[in-house]
């Protein structure tokens, strides 16, 4: 009679093979072809129960065939709490039933657990917000260069053509006053510049009584109406203006680079100022020394501010020490004007004065602004969550947050392109956001969770949080027992997941060194010499795919690591299926299982202790406790006899029956395949002596001479 442990090395010798030819057998394969086809379709766990086809291939996947009749006690499992520690299910010593629960998406009421629909995921919500703050700072940068082109190039304009011809100062100066949306021709504007503003009837004049910016526009220029120019095409204080109002209307006073011209020239500027009068008349002067005391230039009084720049500080009923706001009292020391306006000793400010009141602004040049980003990111944040639709979203306040985030102008842009937007795959070369060639509808497409009914979708994720849990878990199993090595492993792990949650396809989780090491630690493959490529064609396998590379016998041990991830074959990431009672990797496990479950099937035919050994096998790495093994009835058969445990211990008390398991068995060493294998040597050597009539066998022998004397299972080499 062939051996126990010949008879499972012919299964377990090359097992991705071995279960590679199950799966190909018809009656496997059909059932396989069922489930997959029909699993879909439940939408209750009474659904589930009720096709006995389904339920009857999952109860097998999961070693629990035995207990398809049990349909009322499989309910609870199936509708357990899996996070109350008190639910039925968690208070079953059998895990198999946590692992069954575990891979379905039932709620406690029967129905699917409710898939979370979002228009963003809070990585996708994060980057949004982050490209409003730096569209901000970008807005500044360009409005800062465009600010000194102009101060250093109108001073050389001669003629109102030469002005027209030169979009960049055009645009500027338009824009300035409040035309940079006008629909108005060249001519038009031309018109204006070199309207007489002394003449009712002239252009400017006209045009002013439906929007007085066009008068405001001609009276900053000096052109005559023949388009020369009377002296200069702006005067100084001109130029300043409408620099000033520039940053106004782009709304870039509070940004870094604007606030960094503004304290340059007033550095350079206010030796120029002879009385408080020419720094109440200088709008970027006015501007900085009121923002560095925390004032509002838009709001506060020029009469109030002229009363207390000109204040006697030495005396107690001036109008400086008489306000109870005393930042006016400091701006007034902060200068040097007499209380008739003139300044002291020739300069309106010392050196000491000047910086001091720089540093002030560059403190609290952004206060305001960052309250006021701070109240529309609030707004924003409240209105994604509570959008389920793109109409939802656009008719809240988060429209011109959104278009703001991605550079968008609200007057050129409609709200039928951006729904259009929304409702692209970014991932569909033929979708309306890559048709348009515009990177800042690709760029919104893909920050939003929306199909093309414009409904909240499910986001999409390199991994579901069951996998990314499991994947961890894995991962610190890895880690050593030394304080040091389990410090860094939760290190490892704290970056993982915050990483992992903003990988939007495999190219970028491959870039990521840090990442690579992670997951090919965690599933066994850090030494496996996998170079880029090679991960990449792992993880863009379909395992549903027969075909597919992990699907090849001599590639499985690369199966659990592409399971473990929601990449498409395209190597993007896959949106969580809504409404459905597994998800990819769970439909996966549950198809594998009742592969391996078959194979351990037809093994128990030919011998039950073959069956046994297999079922170890695959259990083996999960065991980190002695009472999984007391839970499972096949694992504990097994260990009785590995061990020459008498199946008389189970009347004894169950910490009692632990121990004697734990005193003959080092747990740690079920994580090391090659002990596992002995372990299986020593069991089919073991359960041959106790079945067959001969008295000892060779593979016995060879066992009981590398045993420890206290009965511990030691492992040395041994060939078999």
């Amino acid at each position: 009679m062939i051996s126990t442990y010949l008879l499972y090395r012919t299964y377990a010798a090359d097992l991705p093979k071995t279960l590679a030819r199950i799966s190909a057998q018809s009656d496997v394969s059909n059932a396989a072809k069922y489930y997959q086809a029909n699993i879909g379709s439940v939408k209750t766990v009474d659904d589930f129960l009720n096709n006995s086809r389904l339920f009857t291939y999952a109860m097998t996947a999961y070693g629990l065939s035995d207990m398809a009749y049990a349909k009322a006690f499989m309910k609870k499992v199936l509708t357990s709490d899996l996070t109350d520690s008190t639910s039925f299910v968690n208070k079953l010593t059998d895990t198999r039933f946590a692992d069954f629960a575990k891979a379905f998406q039932f709620s406690t009421d029967g129905t699917l657990a409710t898939q979370t629909t979002v228009a963003q995921n809070s990585t996708e919500e994060n980057d949004t917000i982050g490209l409003y703050t730096q569209q901000q700072v970008n807005k500044g940068a360009a409005a800062s260069t465009e600010a000194t082109y102009y101060q250093a190039a109108i001073g050389s304009v001669t003629s109102v053509d030469q002005l027209m011809s030169n979009s960049r100062l055009l645009n500027f100066a338009m824009t300035a006053f409040g035309l940079g949306s006008a629909n108005v021709t060249n001519a038009t504007i031309k018109a204006v510049l070199t309207s007489d503003l002394s003449d009712p009837n002239s252009v400017a004049n006209t045009l002013s009584s439906s929007n007085p910016n066009f008068k405001l526009l001609a009276s900053a220029f000096n052109f005559g109406t023949d388009g020369s120019v009377n002296g200069t095409a702006q005067s100084s204080s001109n130029v300043i203006s409408a620099i000033s109002q520039y940053f106004n209307a782009t709304g870039t006073n509070a940004t870094p680079a604007v606030a960094n011209y503004k304290t340059q020239y007033y550095q350079t500027a206010l030796s120029s100022v002879t009385s408080v009068d020419d720094l109440l008349s200088n709008p970027i002067l006015y501007n900085v020394a009121m923002t560095a005391f925390g004032l509002n230039p838009n709001t506060e009084s020029q009469t109030l501010i002229r009363q207390v720049l000109t204040s006697d500080l030495s005396d107690p009923n001036s109008v400086a020490n008489q306000q109870t706001n005393t930042a006016y009292k400091k701006l007034a020391a902060a200068f040097s004007f007499n209380t008739d306006g003139s300044v002291q000793n020739g300069a309106a400010q010392t050196t000491a004065q000047v910086n001091s009141l720089v540093n002030l602004y560059k403190s609290n040049y952004d206060a305001a602004q960052q309250t006021s980003n701070t109240t529309a990111t609030t707004a924003y944040q409240d209105a994604v969550a509570g959008s389920t639709s793109v109409k939802d979203l656009l008719n809240s306040t988060a429209y011109n947050y959104i278009l703001a985030a991605y550079g968008l102008d609200p007057l050129t842009t409609s709200k039928y392109t951006i729904t259009k937007i929304l409702q692209s795959d970014a991932s569909d070369p033929n979708s309306f956001a890559n048709q348009s060639h515009n990177p800042a509808y690709v760029a919104m497409a893909a920050a939003f969770n929306f199909d093309s009914n414009g409904n909240a979708k499910t986001a999409e994720v390199a991994q579901t949080d069951a996998n990314q849990k499991s994947t961890v878990k894995l991962y610190m199993t890895q880690a050593g027992t030394t304080t040091a090595a389990l410090d860094q492993a939760e290190t490892d792990s704290n970056y993982y997941m915050t990483a992992i949650a903003k990988i939007t396809n495999v190219d970028d989780l491959l870039k990521d060194p840090k990442l690579v090491t992670f997951m090919t630690s965690a599933y066994g493959l850090k030494d496996a010499n996998l170079d880029t490529s090679d991960l990449r064609q792992i993880l863009t396998s379909d395992p549903l795919d027969p075909t597919s590379y992990i699907n090849k016998p001599e590639n499985a041990k690369y199966r659990p690591l592409a399971v473990a991830f929601n990449f498409g074959t395209d190597g993007k990431t896959l949106s969580v299926p809504a409404g459905q009672a597994q998800d990819r990797s769970q439909l996966v496990t549950t198809m594998d299982g009742y592969v391996e479950q078959t194979m351990e099937s037809q093994a128990g035919d030919q011998s039950d202790a073959v069956r046994l050994a297999l079922y170890f096998q695959k259990k083996a790495s999960g065991i980190t406790s002695a009472y999984q093994i007391l839970g499972d009835k096949a694992l504990l058969q097994f260990t009785q006899t590995a061990l020459g445990l008498s199946s008389m211990m189970s009347a004894a008390d169950i910490d009692t029956q632990a121990k004697m398991i734990t005193n003959k068995l080092n747990l740690t060493d079920l994580q090391d395949p090659t002990k596992v294998s002995k372990i299986i040597a020593q069991f089919a050597a073991l359960y041959d002596a106790t079945n067959s009539t001969a008295s000892s066998s060779p593979i016995l022998q060879i066992l009981q001479g590398n045993s420890s004397s206290n009965g511990i299972i030691t492992i040395d080499p041994i060939t078999v």
